[in-house]
Order: structure tokens, then sequence, then C-alpha cells
């Protein structure tokens, strides 16, 4: 296998042009530079899929949709934050609430089904998860260094989102149905509390993305594909139409819609959907219509009609009524 030669950033704006994207001068060349190749031209060249090119015709274009992703990122970064610890703090309580136990060795006795082929998978995965966390977790190393059992609520602290929904998911019906009503989802859609670690492994791709500053605008990011169970919920949900959950767009809307559900603040998440829009309007100022088309698609008519369903009034079966 040959060894990859190292190519100057001189001939790599080469290579750009070569492709028919006008680049040229040294304040593009330090903004290429800043971006990174990879990361920025490379990764922003197509969207989804390499198959589905986007159209640019000068690196200026590639700056700007750099520039929507990375403001998406960062209006999102904080409520997915808070979103996570609200699932993990209400999920611990209700577990150690029905196992009436705060350690991890109760739940596995009495809160898993024997039946369930996963539990030892379950189990082995936190072990593991705490194992990896000891050398940079304070708490991890409070509890192993004085010998003492780790309550599930500091265990619950170093989980990762996957590793929740592993857990959530092999744990009695009885006890996904007590969270799932706790965060709102529809009785009717959540048999035995099913939706419940889908809803974690979206929130989970979501997150982990804009944590490690991937690309997220048009949804490659996705990793849990099986989300059919959810498009009923967040149509029953919200009425916004053509939620297919494979959009970054409509995973916005899940976000939106469980913090609904757990009663955030009405104006923060009217901020948190306002300033989305306020990015989409700033992109289309900046590229043609065409490309502007290929960029977005629905996004912005599904953020409008997010609006409206943050200012509905919530049923109380956990769904809302809104007429968009």
């Amino acid at each position: 296998m040959k060894d990859k030669k190292y190519v100057s950033y001189n001939s790599l704006m080469k290579h750009i042009r070569s492709k028919g994207i006008n680049i040229s001068g040294s304040s593009q060349k330090r903004k290429l530079y800043l971006m990174g190749y990879y990361h920025g031209v490379k990764g922003y060249r197509f969207y989804n899929n390499a198959r589905n090119r986007i159209r640019y015709s000068n690196f200026g274009q590639i700056q700007d949709v750099v520039e929507f992703d990375e403001t998406l990122k960062s209006i999102l970064y904080l409520p997915l934050m808070q979103l996570e610890s609200a699932i993990k703090s209400i999920s611990c309580d209700k577990i150690i609430q029905e196992v009436g136990s705060c350690y991890f060795s109760d739940v596995f006795e009495k809160g898993i089904p024997k039946s369930e082929r996963e539990r030892f998978r379950t189990r082995d995965s936190i072990y593991s998860a705490l194992t990896k966390r000891y050398g940079s977790s304070k708490i991890i190393q409070h509890y192993y260094n004085n010998d003492n059992v780790i309550p599930l609520w500091s265990i619950f602290e170093e989980l990762m989102l996957g590793d929740l929904s592993q857990l959530i998911q092999t744990l009695n019906p009885s006890i996904k149905l007590e969270i799932s009503n706790e965060l709102g989802i529809p009785k009717d859609l959540n048999t035995e509390g099913a939706l419940l670690p889908k809803i974690i492994l979206c929130i989970k791709d979501l997150r982990n993305a804009i944590a490690h500053n991937k690309v997220v605008f048009d949804g490659r990011y996705i990793e849990f594909k099986k989300r059919a169970s959810m498009k009923e919920m967040l149509y029953t949900s919200t009425r916004i139409p053509n939620v297919n959950c494979t959009k970054l767009s409509d995973d916005i809307i899940l976000v939106m819609v469980m913090m609904k559900n757990l009663k955030f603040n009405k104006l923060q998440l009217r901020k948190i959907v306002s300033q989305i829009i306020v990015a989409i309007t700033a992109l289309k100022a900046k590229l043609s219509n065409e490309l502007f088309q290929e960029i977005v698609t629905d996004f912005p008519e599904k953020m409008k009609n997010l609006l409206v369903f943050i200012d509905s009034k919530p049923l109380s079966n956990g769904t809302n009524d809104t007429h968009v």
C-alpha cells in the first residue's frame, strides 16, 4: 500500500478549483486552513451521502454552509445537555422507586426480567462504562477508593446515552412505562414502554454528533435507523407533516416535543427555534435560491410549524392538539 504524500494548502486549493469551485487568494487560503480541508471542503461537499453532491461554484458558499452547521450546533448544544440530564434524573428516580433500592445489583435482580436475553449484556456494559470512566471521574474514584458500592444516581451521572438506552430497554415494562409517563410519551403509542429506549437513541445520535463536532445539517450523523414508531408519535403530538425521522429538522422536533412534555420554559423553547429560523434566514440571504433549497429542503417550514406547536396547549394524554 502506497503512503499518501503530504499535500500543501496551495495544492489543495488547486485541487478544489479542478472540481469547479472557485477559490483563490491569501484570505480564502487562511479560511481553508482554519476550517480544515477534510472537515470543511470534503465534509460538506455532499448532502447526507456522497451520491448527493452539493453544486457549489465557489468556496464562499462552502464557508456559508459550514457556518450554518456550526450555528445550529451552538444553538442545540445546551438544550441537548439539559434534556439528557432530565431524562437521566427521571429514569433514575423511577427505577429506584420501583425497585426499592438505589443499587444496581438490586436493579439487575428485581428490575430486569430473568427471561430478558440482554440482561447480562446490560450488566456488563454498565460495569464496563464505570471502569472506563474511573481515570477521569472523581465520583467513581471516591466510591471505588473507599471500597463503597456506587449508588444508582452516581452511576447515571457517568452513563452515556447508549448505555442508558440499553439499560432501559431491558427493564420491566412497568418501570419503562413509569418513566415514559413522566416524560409525556403517549401511552397508546408506547406498548410496554418500547418507544422510550428508541427515543433515547435518537437523542444520543444528535448529542454525540454535536459534542464531537460532526456534520449535522443533513442528518448524516443518524445511526439509529429504526425510527418508524416515532413518526406517528411526533405527528400526533405536533401535527407537523412530513416528519420522517431521517433529518436534523425531525430530531429538533423530537427534542422540542420532549422538552415541552417536561415543561421546560416556553420562552426558552421559542428562543431555540427562533434562533434556528434566524440562522436559516441568514443562509438564504447568502446563497442562490437553488442552492439554498438543496441545503435546507423542508427545514424552514418545519421550524415555523414547530413554533406553533410550542405555543399550543398540551392535552392530558401527553399529546398536543395543534392546527398547522
